[in-house]
């Protein structure tokens, strides 16, 4: 696999043969030169360090006389010390050069007979036009990560000098645990979690248990994506994640971090692999992942990734098929300017598979006479039953993303990035929505796009520009970000909704058309078919039904007083504009603007304070303030009227607190905090007088969009990554949560927890390595998630739960190529759980449904990659 040098410490580039080999070079060159030195020549020497001031050892360091041009060499020892001693006086450059950082050069250095002089070097992450090769033979420990994508808003700034918790799903880590898509990879980062929207394809990615929205919180290579929509995560080198606010570095956003999929890049050198999959009842899938570069100098690079998936499902009858084309390439045009370009068109079809669970809990106890509260099932029933989902029905979903980027050094100090991303991703979704009727499990089920309005389009174009920097201002070091990002989402509706239908069996079309949870029946297909988006007239077509624009400029400063000191300032300037639209027969099928768009401006502002005791230590103080771009509120639907139907709120405002520790040692990392968070939140409130809900005005009918109440979500999380013994790497987090509902105006469910947020989960993922056996590994994976509450007043729960996977992988060569065999059993222990809760309203008010999803049971993949 390859990645690129900005990617990787330094570290990753060594192994213990060639550290060795230097230092021996070391001391045969330091002990010639002792041999050699008179009273009539000088010497140079100095420090090797890194961006966070560690000491790098293996640096090559090279001493060129700038008269005769004569060049000598010699390598940082241990405590990154380099030195030429037997200097004849004259002028002098010395060069360091270490893989994973752009090569530093000193000014002129002018020796005089008997002199010393002495100059150090802060080396920079590298820049565009630098990339490194790396295999998991000469990773050290792949799924530690210490640096995100140069080019982004954070810079080139080490992981550990960041105020933010930061953690990275690498290459190797998705590579390992054979994961396909976010949603398998994010139980490796307990810090994370998702809401599933429509199936386990569709969801939003969240951190510290605030909920994401449609793309403010997702990034593509910088740029924003719309993230409810199929991903692969073969097209990807790694996932990186800041929790909590990120609106002071990427502009209005909801407080549940930041998500950044950074696709893979050409390689330095011809990568050629070939990857074959066997998973559940029949999947097979053919993956291949083709690098390299070629043409005059090797200015030309290119990466394709092909992937074919077709097979039934773990149920009987379900079908899954995944289909996938990305293409990366760049040109170098000089030695400090790249031009990368990205495609990629992923279709996933997924027809059979459970559907959802919709239920509806009052916002009052169950012992007040005349509340009806009907509750999902804390247990969860068997995924694998026929019934859940139907065989006719499911998700066809398609995503094409296309990108530029034009990278530029101007120094080996300053680096620019600009870049333009376009995206289009058609949704047909067509999943089993079972609503549930009564406590005793009985339930009727609909078409997803019969029950509820789905967006079947979104259509994204996005913008990235960034300028990263290091200067001093005396003694005092600045890194610093100055950029802008922005991006028009446009979401688009039927004209016509489908009516709501009941799926019913074929015996009884006109029965009661309904089934139990401990009992799931299979249906028939509607007589009138699936409903689909195909436009054959104006009534049956889609429409944009709402843009959100946004636009802003961001800064960042990690200043440095002194080794110890450092204090990060970071702030955005943005402007949002939303615009809502409506297409009917009113309308003569025309698109007429909605009265009601909105257009806001606000500044996200943040502030750390960092204190290193050493280079490998950092504590951290961080207060952050951002907004975030409004919601919309829905279109009518059935005989519910909104009043503010399609018409965005005012910006929300929410804040942070944070204090953390992050240390690196020898080969691990660890990372722990303590937070707040806290956000307005936004609902559907029921029985509105308004003139506008006409014969329903002041009844369940008639609702208005709203903040409804706040959400306070105080917590503590803490992570390691390393190898922990030679022949054991361990990757482990922890959350521990108190997510409350505040100011709901409701005694019922004011200060209660939110719905579907367990406040406590863990995740502990071990390999181990069989000093005995080369090349053979063993994985373990333990998933803890406690209980969370099904309804607003918290009145039920559903129990906590724990997977186990387990995994084992043998790399050999085979005809001097190597050749990779995995087999994974995830969920070894086949539990049945509820994998998400989707809340239907902050505080009980909305007559909309909340969503329960299931839990993939036991799954078994077997791989086997080789190169060619």
């Amino acid at each position: 696999m390859s990645l690129s040098l900005e990617k990787t410490n330094w570290q990753f580039a060594l192994d213990m043969k060639s550290v060795a080999y230097t230092l021996l070079l070391a001391t045969v060159s330091t002990l010639s030169a002792f041999a050699q030195d008179d009273a009539g020549t000088g010497r140079i020497m100095g420090v090797v360090k890194d961006p966070d001031q560690a000491v790098v050892s293996g640096s090559q360091v090279t001493l060129t006389n700038q008269q005769t041009k004569a060049k000598t060499t010699a390598v940082s020892d241990g405590q990154g010390g380099y030195r030429f001693i037997s200097v004849k006086p004259g002028v002098y450059v010395v060069e360091a050069d270490v893989k994973g950082f752009q090569p530093s050069t000193s000014p002129e250095l002018r020796v005089a007979a008997g002199q010393t002089v002495n100059y150090d070097f802060a080396l920079t992450v590298a820049g565009a036009t630098y990339t490194v090769n790396v295999t998991a033979a000469n990773v050290e420990n792949a799924y530690r990560v210490d640096n995100v994508e140069a080019g982004g808003p954070l810079g080139t700034t080490p992981i550990l000098n960041l105020p933010y918790t930061v953690n990275v799903i690498s290459r190797q880590l998705i590579d390992d645990t054979q994961s396909r898509n976010f949603k398998e990879a994010a139980k490796y980062l307990p810090l994370v979690s998702f809401q599933e929207m429509q199936g386990p394809e569709v969801l939003r990615p969240e951190t510290r248990g605030m909920q994401g929205s449609n793309m403010q919180n997702d990034r593509k290579d910088g740029m924003g994506i719309a993230v409810t929509t199929p991903s692969a995560l073969e097209e990807y080198e790694q996932i990186e994640v800041i929790n909590g606010l990120g609106g002071p570095l990427y502009g209005p956003a909801n407080p549940s971090g930041m998500f950044n999929f950074v696709t893979k890049r050409p390689t330095e050198e011809r990568l050629g692999e070939i990857e074959l999959d066997y998973e559940g009842r029949s999947i097979g899938t053919i993956h291949t992942d083709l690098g390299g570069r070629f043409g005059k100098n090797r200015m030309f690079g290119y990466r394709t990734n092909l992937l074919l998936a077709d097979g039934e499902g773990y149920v009987d009858s379900s079908q899954l098929r995944r289909q996938l084309a990305a293409g990366a390439g760049d040109v170098r045009l000089t030695n400090n300017t790249v031009v990368e370009g990205n495609f990629s068109y992923y279709n996933l079809f997924q027809h059979g598979y459970p559907g959802w669970f919709a239920y509806a809990p009052t916002t009052t106890p169950l012992s007040v006479a005349g509340s009806k509260s009907i509750l999902l099932p804390p247990d969860a029933p068997d995924p694998t039953l026929r019934g859940y989902g139907q065989s006719f029905s499911g998700v066809d979903l398609t995503s094409q993303i296309g990108e530029v980027r034009v990278k530029h050094d101007f120094s080996s100090n300053w680096h620019l990035v600009v870049g333009l991303l376009n995206q289009v991703s058609d949704r047909n979704i067509n999943t089993a929505v079972n609503q549930l009727l009564d406590n005793n499990g009985n339930y009727k089920s609909f078409l997803a796009n019969s029950f509820s309005s789905l967006a079947p389009r979104f259509h994204v174009d996005s913008d990235l520009a960034n300028l990263t920097g290091v200067f001093r201002s005396g003694h005092i070091r600045h890194d610093v970000v100055f950029g802008g990002a922005g991006y028009r989402f446009a979401s688009y509706s039927p004209v016509t909704n489908p009516a709501k239908i009941a799926l019913c069996t074929s015996n009884t079309p006109q029965g009661i058309c309904q089934a139990n949870i401990a009992d799931p029946l299979e249906f028939v297909a509607p007589p009138g078919g699936l409903f689909s988006y195909a436009k054959t007239s104006p009534s049956t077509g889609i429409y944009g039904s709402s843009i959100i624009r946004q636009q802003g400029f961001s800064g960042a400063d990690t200043i440095t007083f002194t080794p110890r000191w450092l204090v990060r300032v970071a702030v955005s300037q943005d402007w949002t504009w939303t615009d809502s639209y409506k297409d009917s027969a009113a309308t003569n099928f025309l698109r007429t603007p909605i009265i009601g768009g909105y257009v806001s401006q606000g500044v996200s502002p943040s502030a750390s304070v960092m204190f290193k005791p050493r280079g490998d230590m950092t504590i951290y103080a961080t207060f952050a303030d951002s907004i975030q771009a409004p919601d919309v509120a829905g279109p009518n639907s059935g005989n519910i009227i909104i009043t503010n139907a399609n018409q965005a709120l005012p910006p929300y405002r929410s804040k942070e607190y944070e204090i953390g520790y992050k240390l690196r040692v020898r080969r691990i990392n660890f990372t722990a905090a303590l937070f707040r968070v806290e956000r307005p939140f936004a609902n559907f409130v029921t029985g509105i007088a308004n003139p506008i809900c006409g014969a329903q005005s002041g009844t369940a009918n008639c609702e208005e969009f709203r903040i409804t109440g706040n959400q306070r979500n105080d917590g503590v999380e803490t992570t390691i990554s390393g190898r922990v013994f030679p022949s054991l790497m361990l990757t482990a987090g922890l959350s521990v949560l108190d997510p409350k509902l505040t100011d709901t105006g409701i005694a019922a469910t004011n200060n209660r927890n939110f719905v579907g947020i367990s406040d406590y989960k863990s995740n502990i993922l071990a390999e181990y390595r069989f000093p005995v056996i080369p090349g053979a590994f063993l994985n373990f994976d333990w998933q803890h998630v406690g209980r969370r509450p099904i309804d607003d007043i918290n009145s039920s729960y559903t129990p906590q739960y724990n997977t186990f996977d387990l995994g084992a992988r043998y790399t050999a060569k085979i005809f001097g190529k190597v050749t990779t065999w995995r087999v994974t059993a995830n969920n070894a222990s086949n539990v049945f759980y509820w994998s998400t809760l989707g809340p239907g309203s902050i505080t009980g008010q909305s007559t909309g449904s909340y969503l329960g999803h299931l839990g993939e049971p036991r799954l078994i993949t077997a791989s086997m990659r080789f190169d060619f």
